[in-house]
Order: structure tokens, then sequence, then C-alpha cells
């Protein structure tokens, strides 16, 4: 399971980070369902390249005045 999630990662990722990013989080921050995953995925990850996928929630931005 953990090579099929961070495949799924890396192909988005090599459309762009962006997408790549979005992967993640629809995995691990959006949901808990795969949480047990996410170390080893982490790792793959961080091993092949694409460490700038890992990623957070997104913060909400407040406007300055």
């Amino acid at each position: 399971m953990v090579t099929f999630i961070a495949g799924r990662i890396i192909l988005e990722a090599d459309k762009s980070l962006e997408q790549g990013q979005a992967k993640y989080r629809a995995y691990f921050v959006n949901t808990s369902l795969y949480l047990r995953y996410k170390p080893d995925v982490d790792a793959v990850l961080i091993q092949d390249g694409y460490g700038d996928c890992i990623v957070g929630p997104i913060e909400p931005t407040v406007p300055v005045e």
C-alpha cells in the first residue's frame, strides 16, 4: 500500500508540484484513513526526491488591512 500511495503522489507531482501536494493532502491531511502509512510514504517521497510534496493543511489567509 505504501508503494501504491507514494506512486500516486509521484505521478501527480510529475505533472506539477501543486498537484502532487494536493494528492498528498488527499491521502494524509483531509482524511485519517491512510495515516498509518504516512511515515513510510514520507520516507519514500524523501528518498526519491519528492520531499516537497509533503505538506500540511492549507492555512487560511486573512487579508491584512
